[in-house]
């Protein structure tokens, strides 16, 4: 069963958006023209320089009221275009870091974290679910990743949820996978149980995993802040955070 918190994290909050003028706004002001227009067809014989103020006044109305948001709709689409034209280009790159974040839920891989603490307490699950917890990454992120692989990006909108999708699994796989694990081993009788060679060899292996870790942990934060960067996520709001606690030696 997927985890109801991966789920629910993955909305993303809505960016406030500029306020377009109100229609009534709209309404009025092109009430105004065609009252503006009217007298200036009827003054334009009599009186040709009130008719071209009167003209001016309708213009500038028009133009006041239409153009900010003619010009918003304008950035917006401009943006979209180039955001759309990035995600497309960046596919690529995002499979290749979604692939190295597999490595880490492989259960052939001896120094995997949970695999080392499945050694250490000689296979028994229930001993193992007491340090290790739930598993429950490998269902979620086989669906998600061979959604991707299907369905390249072809839109800023589906590359930013593919991006969201993964750091979330990033993120739980930290806390729930790595840092919540030390935690628990550093409050366990476990390690002293064992014959000082095995006690060697178990704390290298973590030594390792923590190092391969840090490693893809500061590769994904470079990923992350390339991300907001090409992208001009420049609202802290629309940027992805690239925070995530690194796990201490034990």
């Amino acid at each position: 069963m997927l985890d109801h918190r991966i789920v629910s994290s993955l909305e993303l909050e809505p960016l406030d958006r500029p306020i377009s003028p109100n229609p009534w706004q709209i309404i009025s002001s092109v009430v105004s023209a065609l009252v503006g227009a009217a007298a200036l067809i009827t003054q334009w014989k009599s009186n040709r320089p009130l008719a071209l103020i009167l003209g001016a006044i309708a213009l500038i109305a028009i133009i006041s009221t239409l153009y900010r948001p003619a010009a918003l709709s304008l950035r917006k689409w401009l943006t979209n275009v180039r955001r759309n034209r990035v995600a497309r280009t960046r596919w690529d790159e995002f499979l290749r870091m979604e692939k190295k974040f597999k490595g880490f839920l492989n259960n052939d891989d001896s120094v995997n974290l949970r695999n080392t603490i499945n050694e250490m307490c000689g296979r028994n699950a229930d001993e193992v679910a007491k340090i290790c917890g739930p598993h429950y990454l490998d269902d979620y992120f086989g669906l998600i990743h061979m959604r991707h692989l299907k369905n390249r990006a072809k839109d800023h909108t589906t590359y930013r949820l593919a991006v969201a999708e993964l750091r979330q699994m990033v993120s739980s796989y930290n806390q729930d996978y790595v840092l919540n694990l030390f935690k628990r081993l550093n409050r366990s009788p476990l390690l002293e149980q064992l014959q000082p060679h095995a006690r060697e060899h178990y704390q290298e292996n973590m030594k390792q995993f923590r190092e391969r870790w840090l490693t893809f942990l500061n590769a994904f934060r470079d990923f992350l802040d390339k991300t907001n960067t090409d992208f001009r996520y420049n609202d802290y709001r629309e940027a992805f955070s690239t925070y995530f606690e690194d796990p201490k030696t034990l």
